[in-house]
């Protein structure tokens, strides 16, 4: 039960890094980060994670809808958090079989 719950913390925290990334990438598009030199590698940064995030909702879309959530929350979330959040859905889906 301990490594369960010590799991979801390392979730919790990878998906609170990813969204902190995810700020400071989109922040460089805006003043004073878009006009210093470290605007341009957050946009790049931007560019990268959307596009990896988008193959991460096709390659996992099978994953993304056996969820009884909305398909549109989970393929968001899936943009957002990527592998993490499909790791965690993965969890969820192989508990709930395992439950009479």
């Amino acid at each position: 039960m301990a490594e369960d719950s010590n799991e979801g913390g390392l979730y919790r925290i990878a998906k609170i890094v990813i969204g902190a990334t995810w700020l400071f990438a989109v922040a460089c598009f805006f003043p004073p980060l878009a006009t210093k030199e470290i605007g341009s590698l957050g946009q790049s940064l931007f560019w990268v994670l959307a596009v990896v995030h988008a193959v991460e909702c096709v390659l996992f879309l099978n994953v993304v809808k056996r969820s009884r959530r909305p398909l549109a929350g989970e393929l968001w979330q899936t943009f957002l958090f990527g592998i993490v959040h499909v790791s965690l859905l993965r969890r969820e889906l192989a508990e709930d079989a395992d439950s009479p």
